[in-house]
């Protein structure tokens, strides 16, 4: 991937010498570095975050949930419901070794301010707990720590996951209220505060974790508006782009479309909204290239979601809002579910209609307003992994049909593999995957209790 010539090459600066030699620091120069600065570092876990929520883990996301599909190679097989295990093997390997242990080394960087080990630990407690949400049990007690475990066991899902938002909620209480454009070498994001998107990340796994008092909790101090929202930053350089367009026009043109994806039947009319919505064509265009001869493309133009510096999102306002909504409604409180639900409305009324009829509010109740929820929040968040999350938490509920022709069709997919590479290296992972239960259509067990 060409997100890999812009990372941060400067992470291991080893020291090696005998303390009782006369050749000690032979080798060192006084004017240069041997051991990176964490504000220099923190730009490298920025990037794994970046790669981890908008490269190849998104795009199989957006294929499983049917948003996108793939249509050559490789990606046929995913639209098939054919994945292999070495499709995993970069996704994991860089999130965990370019992400979280990155974020380690400033965590455990005595010299370290406050500030740039909150953000550490934001981003590692949001990489752990989407690996877990991926992945299901994966390594979190022994994994940074390769000298006295170099075979990390695989903690339990629920664990890591609010082991993740533990992480988070330190990293708050270090980040005060610094803005996410606060100057560090390498910064990638923009947004608000870090504050904010913290509780809003930490909100997200809250509500993975069926934890609504918690979600409700962080998500009120989370994203206040969209100018808040965390996103990626891009250019025009090759290696600085969006990496959807990457991918789809510098690299493999023909892999990535919409072509038969269930978002496309919901935005274009042909499939029932359950929520009935004025003016979605702009929405639509938004995310797809109307109909090519036949086939429907993603918008990488300049006006699209996948433009060559459109930025991705991380965690946004609307997520927000969507938690709020679905953490009171299952709590009973149907009007504040409603007016959540409600506020996202009158936000995509300014962003995407002219005519002040467009995205009307809901006016429905009990199961109807649940479901208009939970769709509202597939249609708005496409794109990024949390809908996949989603689907497979609420049990797909709101009814996103499996792809055409697939294998296992019966079955809606349900993780991520278990990459070869760790099933090569790591007894641990052979012991999880040779007990059974963790296959593609198995249910993680955080899950199952919707």
């Amino acid at each position: 991937m060409k997100i890999n010539k812009y990372i941060l090459t400067f992470l291991t600066a080893i020291v090696v010498g005998s303390c009782e030699s006369y050749t000690e620091d032979l080798n060192n120069d006084p004017n240069n570095f041997i051991v990176a600065a964490s504000d220099l570092i923190i730009g490298q876990s920025q990037l794994a975050l970046m790669q981890h929520m908008g490269s190849n883990n998104a795009r199989y996301a957006g294929i499983f949930s049917n948003t996108m599909s793939g249509a050559d190679r490789q990606y046929l097989t995913l639209n098939t419901y054919s994945p292999n295990r070495a499709n995993y093997n970069d996704m994991w390997g860089d999130t965990y070794l370019q992400g979280i242990n990155t974020a380690q080394l400033i965590i455990n960087d005595e010299n370290a301010g406050d500030l740039v080990k909150g953000i550490a630990k934001i981003i590692q407690g949001t990489l752990y707990a989407d690996m877990a949400s991926l992945y299901g049990d994966v390594p979190f007690s022994q994994a940074v720590n390769p000298n006295e475990y170099p075979n990390p066991v695989y903690d339990a899902q629920a664990d890591v996951v609010n082991g993740g938002i533990a992480l988070i909620e330190q990293g708050i209480a270090q980040v005060g209220s610094t803005s996410i454009s606060a100057g560090f070498g390498g910064n990638r994001l923009s947004g608000g505060t870090w504050a904010e998107a913290g509780h809003t990340l930490a909100a997200r796994y809250s509500l993975l974790a069926g934890n609504y008092a918690s979600a409700i909790s962080h998500a009120n101090q989370g994203i206040s508006s969209r100018a808040n929202d965390l996103l990626t930053q891009h250019g025009t350089s090759l290696e600085n782009r969006n990496l959807f367009y990457q991918f789809i026009i510098d690299e493999r043109q023909d892999y990535l479309k919409a072509n038969d994806a269930h978002l496309v039947f919901l935005l274009d009319g042909t499939t029932s909204r359950k929520l009935t919505t004025p003016g979605q064509q702009a929405q639509y265009n938004y995310y797809f290239i109307p109909d090519l001869g036949g086939e429907v493309a993603l918008n990488t133009n300049s006006d699209g979601k996948f433009g060559m510096t459109a930025p991705m999102t991380i965690a946004s306002y609307h997520e927000t809002q969507f938690i709020l909504a679905e953490s009171k409604f299952m709590q009973g409180d149907e009007a504040g579910a409603k007016q959540h639900l409600n506020n996202v409305r009158a936000d995509q009324r300014n962003q995407y209609s002219s005519d002040a009829t467009g995205f009307p509010d809901s006016i429905a109740t009990g199961t109807d307003l649940h479901l208009q929820i939970l769709e509202e929040k597939y249609i708005t968040l496409m794109g990024e992994l949390v809908t996949f999350h989603d689907l497979r938490r609420t049990r797909n509920a709101i009814g996103v049909p499996n792809k055409q022709g697939a294998v296992g069709a019966s079955n809606f997919p349900q993780r991520y593999l278990y990459p070869q590479s760790e099933l090569d290296t790591n007894p641990e992972a052979k012991k999880i995957v040779d007990s059974g239960g963790v296959d593609f259509f198995d249910p993680t067990t955080m899950f199952t209790s919707y």
